[in-house]
């Protein structure tokens, strides 16, 4: 199977710098709205769980550790702290 090509056309030939720097600001936006969907995960979306990367769920799993030892220590604290 033949690879496709990344970039099938010529870059634009451009005739002076306001159009470079149209050209300029165009791409830029471009390149934020990739960023912003390679940002989203299935906590963030409608992605499916099972569509996040490894990486994303063993941050995921990683938070929830912690989670549970912050709410442990601080049910800890708080019945040292009673009155009983």
């Amino acid at each position: 199977m033949k690879k496709k090509k990344q970039f099938e056309q010529e870059p634009p030939s451009i005739d002076n710098i306001s159009e470079a720097n149209l050209f300029i600001r165009e791409l830029w936006q471009k390149l934020r709205e990739y960023e912003d969907r390679l940002m989203l995960s299935s906590r963030n979306s409608s992605k499916s769980p099972s569509s996040d990367s490894p990486a994303d769920k063993a941050e995921r799993k990683k938070l929830k550790r912690l989670v549970v030892e912050i709410r442990l220590a601080l049910n800890l604290d708080i019945r040292g702290t009673k009155d009983h």
